[in-house]
């Protein structure tokens, strides 16, 4: 099964509208691909979904939110922060380097973002950074 590293604008954009793009590849999650993330991410994704204006667009799903982002974080494989080594990819936003260093622990061979910054990496060590469309297409749902 393919391994990918979801970004936390694709997990957002997931929940923030259900029948887009992002939200088909949350769905395919531990059964289409295996997601991989670290405790960092699941905590970036928590922390985007609390600020007010996400909060205002959830408008009563906050609870939805919550519980999509809990079995998300169950379904990963999460590579522990000490496994992560230190790589400079994404001058833009060095927070952004964390995707990449994850994919490399764990072997995945995808990112999968809408972040322009990452998106313009292209691929890195043999990671390859796509859009959810583009992801989407590799399992052969789009």
């Amino acid at each position: 099964m393919t391994r990918a590293v979801i970004d936390t604008n694709v997990v957002v954009s997931g929940i923030l509208n259900r029948a887009g793009v992002p939200a088909a590849v949350l769905r395919g999650a531990g059964l289409r691909y295996e997601l991989v993330w670290t405790p960092a991410i699941a905590v970036e994704c928590r922390r985007i979904l609390d600020l007010p204006r996400i909060q205002k667009r959830l408008k009563g799903r906050e609870a939805q939110a919550r519980q999509v982002l809990a079995k998300l974080a169950t379904i990963a494989t999460m590579v522990p922060a000490e496994l992560l080594g230190e790589v400079r990819v994404v001058k833009e936003d060095p927070d952004d380097d964390v995707l990449f260093a994850t994919a490399l622990a764990a072997g995945a061979r995808t990112i999968v973002s809408g972040d322009a910054a990452v998106l313009a990496v292209g691929s890195f060590a043999g990671v390859l950074v796509v859009s959810a469309a583009e992801f989407l297409a590799t399992l052969g749902e789009v």
